[in-house]
């Protein structure tokens, strides 16, 4: 989300404040429907006692290893000034329009497509679940509620972006960088 709020600075796109609003609106949506699918199909549904420190501990190396890969990364190209860019393997997976660009539906469409990764969707199933025995709408509910803290929270993290990259010094811009 970061790297297309640079990216849509370096182009000069007038969405490049509002990255994280469009990105967050599709991620915050597509786990609203999972959360309102899965709160329908799993009724009376319950996981095996084990499931709850199996998923924590693959969200946990699974988070670790993307952490550590970025921060990786993004050291590794600290000194030039070009951005980061993915390349190998894991680069080769993620589309091109994925890493740049403007089109406003696009970027909702990354995010929805990155709210369908196995963590995000596990654990959607998980609180989706719980909240299918609440109440009719509390699936739908806590999605929104989801959805809405997101949006707020990405806002302003692409506010902060954009704003680190206006900045007429370099600082402004590398510290962007470095925070990914």
């Amino acid at each position: 989300m970061d790297g297309q709020t640079r990216y849509n600075w370096r182009v000069g796109s007038p969405f490049a404040r509002w990255v994280g609003t469009l990105f967050s609106f599709g991620h915050g949506g597509m786990v609203a429907v999972t959360a309102v699918i899965l709160g329908m199909v799993l009724k009376n549904f319950s996981f095996p006692t084990y499931f709850d420190n199996f998923a924590s501990w693959i969200s946990i190396i699974s988070l670790f290893l993307i952490g550590t890969l970025n921060t990786y990364n993004l050291l590794r190209t600290r000194n030039t000034n070009k951005e980061f860019q993915l390349n190998g393997l894991k680069g080769k997976f993620i589309p091109k329009v994925a890493k740049g660009t403007t089109n406003p539906f696009v970027i909702i469409l990354v995010g929805a497509l990155f709210a369908l990764a196995a963590e995000t969707v596990s654990q959607t199933a998980v609180w989706s679940l719980a909240a299918s025995n609440s109440g009719k709408y509390t699936p739908l509910i806590l999605g929104l509620v989801f959805m809405f803290g997101m949006m707020i929270t990405d806002t302003i993290d692409s506010m902060i972006v954009y704003k680190m990259v206006n900045q007429s010094s370099k600082l402004g811009q590398s510290a962007s960088r470095l925070m990914g």
